[in-house]
């Protein structure tokens, strides 16, 4: 008969594998369940919270709208914004626009300024052009002149944003520039006192986007939600669209459209020489 020692080692019961077993695929599934509600709960950060995209703001009337869509890192693709830039407004040289672009800022882009709050969104909007207007010498100031444009700047962090917003518009009254604001319910919308022609004349932050318009009764207009159901997201035309590698652009078919598109290009190539100060 054989005698086993006390402390002799015995194998490990079929009841005591099973429980491991289970115990590592209820650690599995809690997990697997965990991240359902964690990418679910992100997709409904990023496309719900987040409030109405930039087309579900824009009037139907919209002539021109060219826009980069919203990714999950929500950082703006550079090599998208460029190719954008390219392809959809035919800047040819897109890196010579950023010096421009900080100094219409008047403060500093960095990460500090930008990289808190900017989110993978970007978009320019044009409405109320006139084909005739813009096929004189200067189309660029004929379309700042007599069209609404709309620059947005999407955020992912509204307190750093307007943060942001503040330290341009205390920047722009130290070089002598007035401004009077608006209040839209919980927006403020800051509108420079002079009539000189700026596509940085208005600017506010209207559902998680920085906006700024040379148009100050068009971004209150916006802010206010003048279109409500007649919105650019339900035209038919701008519901086909697709977003490629280029961006997303969406035009009304109109020869204002491609006159405000060529007159547009003309602005951005030109904004070294956009007064800063009124």
């Amino acid at each position: 008969m054989t005698t086993h020692s006390p402390t002799e080692s015995r194998p490990a019961s079929p009841r005591s594998e099973r429980g491991l077993g289970y115990a590592l695929a209820g650690g599995l599934g809690i997990t697997l369940f965990a991240m359902l509600i964690g990418g679910t709960l992100f997709a409904w950060l990023l496309f719900v919270a987040r409030g109405p995209a930039m087309a579900e703001m824009l009037p139907a009337d919209t002539q021109l709208y060219v826009a980069l869509q919203p990714n999950v890192g929500s950082v703006v693709d550079r090599i998208e914004l460029r190719q954008a830039l390219r392809d959809q407004l035919g800047v040819l040289e897109p890196e010579a626009l950023f010096p421009d672009l900080e100094r219409l800022a008047v403060v500093p882009l960095s990460s500090t300024t930008l990289g808190t709050w900017l989110g993978s969104e970007l978009g320019v909007a044009v409405r109320g052009a006139d084909a005739a207007s813009l096929m004189g010498e200067d189309p660029a100031a004929a379309l700042l002149r007599e069209s609404e444009l709309f620059f947005f700047f999407s955020s992912k962090n509204d307190p750093q944003a307007a943060s942001f917003l503040e330290q341009h518009r205390t920047a722009r009254e130290q070089r002598g520039e007035r401004f009077t604001a608006y209040e839209r319910g919980s927006t403020t919308i800051y509108a420079q006192t002079t009539e000189s022609a700026s596509p940085i004349a208005a600017f506010g932050l209207i559902e998680h986007y920085v906006v700024f318009s040379n148009s100050p009764s068009a971004l209150l207009d916006l802010a206010e939600g003048v279109a409500k159901e007649r919105t650019l997201a339900s035209q038919p035309l701008f519901t086909e669209l697709r977003s490629g590698g280029s961006g997303l652009a969406y035009s009304d078919g109109s020869a204002a459209a491609e006159t405000a598109r060529a007159a547009l290009r003309e602005l951005l190539m030109a904004l070294g020489r956009v007064p800063v100060s009124g």
